[in-house]
């Protein structure tokens, strides 16, 4: 068994010998503090005869709803690295994994900016880090030393690119996947199908390796033998979301509206829910048709009847992602193998697959028998 780190319900878990630990993150606890501290400050405003004056009317605001871990990855023997989504800002700390609660040391923390997917380069003590900011909703790689607070930029366009990892056999490369953004005939954004992408830092060349219009490739990893490893599901037309008029109507400034159509793309990308109110203005909302109807990675999925279904196919575990979410191996001389279906996330350790297929945290050995580690719902980002 090997120890490993995973997101649950947004939260930071540490799984070992058969426990689990929910790790203590100071940097959103903190902030959670301080939120509800100015709100209890505030109160007067909101309620009683302090909001009869203020001419105010009760606020229902969940300010918790953008505050959660959103990557984490092991930097040595002793420490971890954290990103979290702090409402409209980033932060990324170093933790002790000796001592969960000795103080967390610092590495970013950036306004209207917020990180979703890291990868380390040890040798170089660098992140590459996919993020966005408030330009629009387009997603991008930069690289972060971790000795310094200032990012650099290494792509660019109308596009989200995601999910980076360094070649551990050579950092100067990184691959990720890549979907462009376009505009149908009413102006609606539409995303296209994901690519899997490779950079070259020294020479600034840029490949695609893996793409096809009937799908989409995603999470690419790459093992010590230079074996590339990534998801693949069938491409859905997928349509970003878009304003209602009261949307526009409860937010009337311009920038704060901006800043709340950002947040909100993001959010159902990570919960599965929008942050606005109409149900006509949110895909989520509008395709969801009872409390088991998910959207992962941009994917509409029928929980309830999707693990049925995986239960009444054999699935030893049967989880609620799809069987037409493969991971898949490509060999160098590209030969690709169907390693396991219905695969949410996964991670590469010592010829063996940890994968979560949206339920349980299951570790398959070389000889394809399976252990279970975790059962809980919508676990992501696993590494060990």
């Amino acid at each position: 068994m090997f120890p490993i780190f995973y997101l649950s319900k947004t939260a930071l878990n540490y799984h070992y010998d058969q426990k689990d630990i929910v790790i203590p993150c100071q940097a959103i606890d903190k902030y959670k503090k301080n939120l509800q501290e100015i709100k209890q400050r505030k109160a007067w405003k909101n309620t009683g005869a302090g909001a009869q004056f203020m001419g105010a009317f009760p606020q229902q605001e969940d300010n918790e709803a953008m505050i959660f871990a959103t990557d984490v990855l092991i930097a040595s023997a002793e420490r971890i690295i954290y990103s979290a989504c702090l409402q409209d800002g980033t932060a990324i700390y170093a933790k002790s994994l000796t001592d969960f609660n000795e103080p967390e040391a610092l590495i970013l923390r950036k306004n209207d900016y917020l990180t979703f997917d890291m990868d380390i380069d040890r040798v170089n003590q660098r992140l590459v880090l996919s993020g966005a900011d408030l330009s629009g909703y387009v997603q991008h790689l930069s690289i972060l030393a971790i000795d310094d607070n200032r990012i650099q930029y290494i792509t660019e366009g109308e596009c989200v690119d995601a999910h980076p990892c360094f070649d551990p056999q050579n950092s100067d490369l990184i691959y990720y996947d890549s979907c462009g953004f376009g505009a149908d005939d009413r102006g609606s954004m539409r995303l296209g199908p994901k690519e899997i992408c490779r950079l070259n830092l020294k020479t600034g060349d840029l490949e695609t390796i893996l793409a096809s219009p009937e799908f989409d490739y995603f999470k690419p990893q790459i093992d010590a033998q230079g074996n590339l490893y990534v998801l693949r599901r069938p491409y859905q037309y997928r349509k970003a979301s878009t304003w209602t008029l009261k949307d526009i109507a409860l937010i009337p400034v311009k920038i704060f509206k901006a800043i709340f159509s950002w947040l909100d793309f993001f959010t159902q990308r990570y919960t599965g829910e929008s942050l606005k109110t109409s149900s006509g203005a949110n895909p989520a909302k509008a395709q969801q048709k009872s409390e088991e109807d998910i959207f992962i990675e941009g994917n509409l999925i029928k929980a309830q009847q999707t693990t049925a279904q995986n239960a009444k196919s054999g699935e030893k575990f049967p989880g609620l992602i799809p069987n037409n979410w493969q991971l898949l191996k490509i060999s160098a001389d590209g030969t690709q193998t169907v390693l396991k279906k219905s695969v949410m996330s996964y991670v590469i350790k010592d010829d063996h697959i940890i994968y979560s297929n949206g339920r349980f945290v299951v570790q398959m050995n070389p000889d394809q028998s399976e252990v279970k580690l975790v059962e809980g719902h919508l676990i992501d980002k696993i590494v060990c």
